[in-house]
C-alpha cells in the first residue's frame, strides 16, 4: 500500500454499551462533486447533532416533540390561540415535573416548530422507582457448565469459526451479564455505572422514563385531558418520538459508525438473509418489546428448517411413487375405462376417468401418500418441542434483560387513572389504586362479544357466497368443451380461493378499526392487558376469517354434504347443486387453498410493508417541500420518517402466528408448508428490519416480559392443529380407504382393484328428466374401441352405495365411517398425550438460570442488609469477641432459660434486636394466639421497624416468641 493510501484511511471503533470494540478500516477519499464517500458510501453534510444547548448546558435530547406553524395563516387565529393555550398548558406541566424543554426550532421549510425534550437524572431517578425499572447491579459471576456443553464446547469452538450463518467480526460481540435490582435512588452507588450517573440510564431506557411522563401529564382542566396522544388527535401536536441514533449514512464529521448504521449494514440488509440475526444490539437500539419479536422469528425461522427438508422429502416421495402406485396406474389405464356419471344436470355428458383425472391423480398423490400420517406426527411433536425450547429462550432472555416481573410491576395507564371512580388499597403495595366497577367491565366485554359475534357471522355469509359462486360457474364451465371444461375443477378452485383472499383483507381492515374503538371503550389497565385485550378480539375473528373456506373444502364437500347422484343437495331457483369433489377427493383442491390463502396473505403482506412505508416517506417530503437532505438535523430527517403506529408489532405478530396455523394445523395435506413458511420469513426478517431501521421513525423502547399472549395463542393453535390433521387424515385423505381395502377386501394384500372398489354404480334409467344428459358421450368416446366394451346401463361415481333404486350408503360406508373416526380420536389422544409428556419432560427454564435466580436474590437481600447496616438501621456483626464475652456464656444461657419459663428480657436488649434483623433476612413469621378467641391465631412478619401497639404484643414479647 503507498503512503499516498495511507493517508486517507480513517478508522471506525465501535463504541457499544457492552464494552466490546471492533475495528475496521474504511477509505476516505474526495469525489469531483466534493463529497467524500466512506466504504462506497456518500456523505451528506446533514447535522447529526443529539443534543441541545439549555441554560448553558449541553443536554441529550431524549424526546422531540413537533407542531404546525400557525403563524404562516392570518385564517386561523382562533384556532391556533385554542391550540398554543393547550400546548403551553402542557408544556407548563411538564416543567412543574422537572423536565427540560428547549426553545422552538424551526424546520426547513417553516412549516414545522421542534421542541426538544430532557429528563434530568434526579427526574429519570425518581420516576424509575415509580416504574420500579430494574437496572444492573454487578457482574454476573456464575457460569455453569452442563456434562453436554462440557462435550460439545471444542466442538462448538471449531463449528463458530467455520458457521456460514454467523457473522464474523460482528459489530455487536455478546454483552456481560450482570445481576439486576429495582432501582432505588438512595442506593445510586450500588448499580452498575452508579458513580456516573451520565450513564446509568441508557438511550432506550430515558426514552421510556420521558413517554411515560409524556403520556401522564394532563393538558387540560379535565381529568380525561391527559397525555401526548391527546394533543396529536387534536391536532395541537402533529408528531412525538425519539430520534435515530444519528445519521444513516456516514458523515464526515462523525467518523465513528453509530448503532443506526451498524444495524443498518449488518442487520437491515438482504445481503445478511442467512445470517443470525443481532439480537443484542436490537435490544439495546429499539427495546426489549421489539428485540422479543425479532428473537422470537428468527428461533421460529430456525426451526423451520428440519421440518421443511423433512416436508421435501415426503413431497419428492410421493411424486416418485407415482411410478408404482397401483391406483394412479388403474386410473391412468386407457384399456380398462371407467364411465363415470355427468359432472351436472343436462348439459353434461358421460366421461371417461382416465380422460380427466389422470393427471389430477398424479398432483395430488405428491401429497396423499403412505408418507403423510408419518410427516404429520412428526410436525405434531416437532410444534411441542418448538414451543417448549422458545419457552426456555424466552425466560433465559427474560432475565437477560431483565423483565422476568415486568408484569407484576406494570403501571397503570393514564387513560384508566382518568376513567376511574373508585380507588382500592393494593394487598401487596400497600398503595391506593384505581379501580373499574365490575359491573360496568362485564357489561361492556358482553357488548363487545356481541359485535364480534357479528362479524363473525358476516365471515360465514361471506363463505356461503364464495361457495355459491363456485356451484354456478363450475356448472357453466363444465356445460362448455375443449380446456374450459378440462380444467374447470382447477379454474374454479383457483379463483374461489383468490376471491376469498380478498373478502378476507376487506373485512380486516374493517374490524381492525373496530376493533381499536372496542378497546379504547373497554379501557383495560396497563398497556400489556390493553394490547391483550384487543390481541384477543383482533386474532381469532381474523382466525375465523382466514381459516373457514379452509375448513369448508377439508370437511364440508364431502358427498355426506353435497349429495351423489339422484340425491344432490340443491338451492336456489334453478336448483344448482353444490359442487362436490373430484374422484380422488378433495385433497389436492385443499392443496391449492393453502397455497392460493398462505402464500398470497405472505405477498400480499410484503408489498404492503415495503411500499407503504416509503409511499408515507415520499408524501411527507413532497407535503413539507423537501427536495435536498443538505444541512438537515437529524430530528427533522425523522420527522420526514413514517411514523409506527401503536400496535405495529400485533400485525406483524398476527401475521407470523397465522402461518404457524397454516403450517401445523393442515401440513397433512400440505407438506410443503414449513418450506414456504422458511423463506417467506427470511424475506419478512430484513423487511422489517430495514423499515424499522430507513423507513420508520424510531419507537418508544416499551419492555416486555416476553411475547405475551402470543405464546397462549401458539400453545391453543398446536393443539387444535393435532386434531385437525387427525380429521385430515380420516376424512379428507384417502390414507384410511387405502389401508381397509388392502387389508380387509384385496384378495391379495395389495391395492390392485382399489379404484373399482371405490366407485358405485348408478342405472341410467334411474336418472330424472331432470338431471339426465340431452347428449351422449362426445364423439371421440363414441368412436374409441373401448366404448364399445364398456357398460353403458351404469355409470360410476365415487362412494360406497347399495346398486338399487334408493342408493343409500351401503355396510361398507358405515364401517369406513367408523374406522375413520376412531382413527381421529386415537391420533388427537395419543399424539397430545405425547406432547404433553414431552412438554411435562422438558423444563420450563434452564438449571443453569435457576442458580441464577437463587443467586440474584441472595445478593439482593445482601444489598439490603448492607444499606441497613449503612443507614443505622441495622447493628453490625461483632468483629472481635472478648474474653469477657465469652465468659459470659453461661449467664446468658441462665437468661435464656428465664425467658423459656416466661420472665420478660430487659428492654432494648442488643441481641433481641439482631434476633428480629436475622428474623427479617429469612421472612420468618410466628403465629400468636389471639386471647380473645382461644382458636383464633394472628400471625405477624417480624419488622423492627414496626413495633405493635398493642400493649400485650410487646416488641420484646414478639422476639421471645422466636
Amino acid at each position: 500500500m503507498s503512503a499516498s493510501e495511507n493517508e486517507h484511511l480513517v478508522e471506525f471503533t465501535d463504541f457499544t454499551d457492552t464494552g466490546s470494540s471492533r475495528k475496521s478500516n474504511g477509505r476516505r477519499s474526495n469525489s469531483a462533486n466534493g463529497k467524500s464517500t466512506v466504504d462506497g458510501h456518500k456523505r451528506h453534510r446533514k447535522k447529526s447533532n443529539k443534543h441541545f444547548q439549555h441554560k448553558k448546558q449541553k443536554l441529550n435530547i431524549d424526546f422531540v416533540l413537533a407542531a404546525k406553524n400557525f403563524d404562516r395563516y392570518d385564517d386561523l387565529t382562533e384556532k391556533k390561540r385554542e391550540l398554543d393555550y393547550l400546548r403551553k398548558k402542557y408544556f407548563h406541566n411538564l416543567k412543574k415535573k422537572r423536565l427540560k424543554i428547549s426553545k422552538p426550532f424551526m424546520s426547513q421549510d417553516e412549516k414545522t416548530y421542534f421542541w426538544h425534550v430532557h429528563a434530568p437524572f434526579d427526574v429519570l431517578a425518581d420516576t424509575a422507582e415509580d416504574l420500579n425499572v430494574r437496572l444492573p447491579t454487578v457482574k454476573n459471576d456464575i457460569v455453569v457448565m452442563l456434562w453436554y456443553e462440557k462435550l460439545t464446547k471444542r466442538i462448538l469452538e471449531w463449528w463458530n469459526k467455520k458457521n456460514p450463518f454467523l457473522v464474523h467480526n460482528s459489530y455487536f460481540s455478546k454483552p456481560e451479564s450482570y445481576f439486576a435490582d429495582n432501582f432505588d435512588k438512595d442506593r445510586v452507588e450500588e448499580f452498575h455505572n452508579g458513580n456516573n450517573p451520565e450513564k446509568m440510564f441508557s438511550p432506550t431506557e430515558r426514552s421510556r422514563i420521558v413517554a411515560y411522563i409524556l403520556e401522564s401529564t394532563k393538558y387540560g382542566d379535565n381529568d380525561d385531558e391527559i397525555g401526548k396522544d391527546g394533543l396529536l388527535e387534536k391536532g395541537v401536536l402533529t408528531a412525538a418520538y425519539p430520534i435515530h441514533d444519528g445519521l444513516l449514512e456516514p458523515n464526515e464529521n462523525e467518523p465513528l459508525l453509530n448503532n443506526r448504521q451498524k444495524l443498518s449494514r449488518e442487520w437491515a440488509s438482504f445481503g445478511q438473509t442467512f445470517k443470525y440475526q443481532p439480537i443484542e444490539g436490537i435490544k439495546e437500539y429499539f427495546g426489549v418489546k421489539i428485540a422479543f419479536y425479532f428473537a422470537w422469528i428468527g428461533f421460529y425461522t430456525t426451526w423451520l428448517v428440519p421440518a421443511s427438508l423433512i416436508g421435501l422429502i415426503f413431497f419428492f416421495f410421493g411424486c416418485l411413487s407415482n411410478l408404482w402406485f397401483i391406483p394412479v396406474q388403474e386410473i391412468c389405464n386407457a384399456e380398462k375405462p371407467f364411465f363415470m356419471c355427468p359432472l351436472c344436470d343436462k348439459v353434461c355428458s358421460y366421461y371417461f376417468l382416465h380422460n380427466t383425472s389422470c393427471t389430477y391423480s398424479k398432483m395430488t398423490h405428491c401429497f396423499d401418500n403412505d408418507g403423510t400420517p408419518i410427516f404429520a406426527v412428526f410436525i405434531s411433536i416437532w410444534s411441542v418441542f418448538y414451543l417448549e425450547y422458545w419457552k426456555r429462550q424466552q425466560w433465559s432472555l427474560s432475565y437477560e434483560w431483565h423483565t422476568m416481573d415486568f408484569c407484576e410491576e406494570e403501571v397503570v395507564r393514564p387513560q384508566y387513572t382518568a376513567s376511574a371512580k373508585k380507588f382500592k388499597q393494593n394487598p401487596i403495595t400497600r398503595k391506593m389504586e384505581p379501580i373499574a366497577s365490575k359491573k360496568e367491565q362485564m357489561l361492556k366485554i358482553a357488548g363487545e362479544a356481541s359485535v364480534v359475534l357479528f362479524f363473525i357471522a358476516l365471515v360465514i355469509a361471506a363463505l356461503i357466497g364464495v361457495i355459491v359462486y363456485r356451484a354456478v360457474i363450475f356448472g357453466i364451465l363444465i356445460a362448455a368443451d375443449g380446456r374450459l371444461r378440462k380444467n374447470s375443477k382447477l379454474f374454479v378452485t383457483g379463483t374461489a380461493a383468490t376471491i376469498n383472499l380478498i373478502v378476507i383483507n376487506v373485512l380486516k381492515l374493517v374490524y381492525r378499526k373496530l376493533a381499536l374503538i372496542m378497546t379504547e371503550w373497554e379501557n383495560p389497565r396497563t398497556r400489556t392487558s390493553y394490547e391483550k385485550s384487543f390481541t384477543l378480539k383482533m386474532f381469532w375473528f381474523q382466525f375465523c376469517n382466514m381459516f373457514s373456506s379452509v375448513f369448508y373444502v377439508a370437511f364440508f364437500k364431502s358427498e355426506f354434504f353435497v349429495g351423489y347422484p339422484g340425491n344432490y343437495r340443491r338451492f336456489g331457483t334453478k336448483r344448482s347443486r353444490l359442487e362436490g369433489c373430484s374422484e380422488q377427493g378433495c385433497f389436492l383442491e385443499l392443496c391449492i387453498q393453502l397455497v392460493i390463502l398462505m402464500g398470497g396473505q405472505q405477498l400480499l403482506g410484503n408489498f404492503v410493508e415495503i411500499f407503504w412505508p416509503y409511499l408515507q416517506k415520499k408524501y411527507n417530503r413532497w407535503r413539507n417541500n423537501i427536495k435536498s437532505d443538505e444541512n438537515m438535523t437529524v430530528w427533522e430527517a425523522d420527522y420526514q420518517l413514517a411514523e409506527q403506529e401503536e400496535l405495529q408489532l400485533f400485525w406483524e405478530y398476527q401475521e407470523v402466528v397465522l402461518q404457524y396455523g397454516f403450517v401445523t394445523m393442515f401440513v397433512a395435506a400440505f407438506p410443503l408448508a414449513p418450506l414456504i413458511a422458511l423463506i417467506t420469513n427470511l424475506i419478512e426478517i430484513r423487511i422489517d428490519a430495514t423499515n424499522m431501521i430507513k423507513a420508520y421513525r424510531r419507537p418508544i423502547a416499551y419492555k416486555s416480559e416476553g411475547i405475551g399472549v402470543w405464546y397462549d395463542i401458539l400453545v391453543t393453535l398446536t393443539t387444535i392443529a393435532v386434531l385437525v390433521n387427525g380429521f385430515v387424515l380420516s376424512l379428507t385423505s384417502e390414507f384410511i380407504p387405502r389401508l381397509v381395502y388392502k387389508y380387509r377386501y384385496s384378495p391379495d394384500m395389495t391395492l390392485t382393484g382399489y379404484v373399482e372398489w371405490s366407485l358405485s354404480k348408478f342405472n341410467i334409467s334411474d336418472f330424472s328428466p331432470d338431471e339426465s344428459p340431452l347428449n351422449m358421450p362426445e364423439i371421440e368416446i363414441l368412436q374409441t374401441h373401448v366404448f364399445k366394451r364398456v357398460n353403458k346401463t351404469v355409470c360410476r361415481y365415487p362412494g360406497f352405495h347399495v346398486n338399487n333404486e334408493s342408493h343409500e350408503f351401503s355396510m361398507v360406508h358405515w364401517y369406513l365411517m367408523t374406522i375413520r373416526l376412531m382413527f381421529a380420536f386415537l391420533f388427537q389422544w395419543i399424539v397430545s398425550a405425547a406432547g404433553r409428556i414431552l412438554a411435562w419432560i422438558i423444563p420450563d427454564r434452564p438449571r443453569s438460570l435457576d442458580l441464577k435466580i437463587k443467586r440474584q436474590e441472595f445478593l439482593a437481600k445482601e444489598a439490603l442488609r448492607n444499606y441497613k447496616i449503612k443507614t443505622g438501621k441495622r447493628m453490625p456483626e461483632a468483629e472481635n469477641v472478648s474474653e469477657e464475652e465469652e465468659e459470659s456464656d453461661t449467664s446468658e444461657s441462665k437468661r435464656n432459660s428465664d425467658q423459656a419459663n416466661g420472665t420478660t428480657p430487659e428492654t432494648g436488649n442488643p441481641s433481641n434486636r439482631d434476633n428480629t434483623d436475622n428474623a427479617v433476612d429469612q421472612d420468618i413469621r410466628i403465629k400468636i394466639p389471639d386471647r380473645s378467641a382461644s382458636t383464633m391465631e394472628t400471625t405477624f412478619l417480624i419488622d423492627p421497624e414496626k413495633k405493635p401497639t398493642s400493649p400485650n404484643y410487646s416488641f420484646e414479647y414478639l422476639t421471645q416468641m422466636l
